[in-house]
């Protein structure tokens, strides 16, 4: 069965409320589902950029590795004023991950996302043709994060969105995702999208995915 609050994920007031008393809530699975496909695209001294952080404990999983250099971004101040306190080891920052205006251009060297990107969508009626407010959000995403990374800067995205829907929009102008797609998970299947800034995406590797779109 649908839940029921699905249809407020993209809601800011709905965040509010539910981080004043949330602690931990991991969406999709944790690091060590898929730290084999992430651990070897980040280096120690990578700055890291985790939008739409929530409550997950990815940030957390990831400073414990050895990652120190981590932003922690959501658009829910009760939520960023808490983890401000009780995690003053990392950095936090209150923004829409739509314009990221309270990052720097060119600062970042990894962006992360772990289903944010699914929340924002979450009103969407079909992945198949999204609406006009859908796209523009989901491509204001896109070139916000391609504005933040450094030259050669690299965007991993977890998803449980299949490469059907996905791909034909990180290709798009005008940030032009390089794209890699790989497969995780043994129940259900998740995806670890791996994207470089920079680099022409390779649309021959890509087509399969490309072509329900034409």
């Amino acid at each position: 069965m649908k839940d029921l609050s699905e249809h407020l994920y993209s809601e800011r007031h709905y965040w509010d409320a539910r981080f004043k008393t949330e602690e931990i809530y991991e969406w999709l699975t944790d690091l060590n589902s898929f730290e084999h496909l992430l651990l070897p695209e980040i280096e120690l001294n990578d700055k890291i950029l985790h939008i739409g952080c929530g409550t997950s404990r990815l940030s957390h999983q990831l400073f414990g590795n050895g990652f120190h250099d981590i932003i922690n971004v959501d658009f829910s101040n009760t939520l960023i004023a808490k983890a401000s306190k009780e995690h003053p080891e990392m950095k936090w920052v209150c923004d829409d991950m739509r314009s990221l205006d309270n990052i720097p251009s060119q600062s970042i060297d990894v962006v992360i996302e772990k289903a944010s990107i699914e929340a924002m969508l979450s009103n969407e009626k079909s992945q198949w043709t999204l609406s006009e407010k859908g796209e523009n959000d989901l491509c204001s995403t896109y070139q916000a994060i391609h504005r933040v990374l450094k030259p050669n800067g690299r965007f991993i995205s977890i998803s449980f969105t299949q490469p059907y829907f996905k791909v034909p929009y990180l290709v798009k102008e005008p940030y032009r995702w390089d794209c890699k797609v790989e497969t995780f998970g043994e129940s259900f299947h998740y995806f670890c999208y791996k994207m470089r800034k920079g680099r022409t995406p390779n649309l021959i590797d890509l087509d399969n995915y490309l072509r329900v779109t034409r």
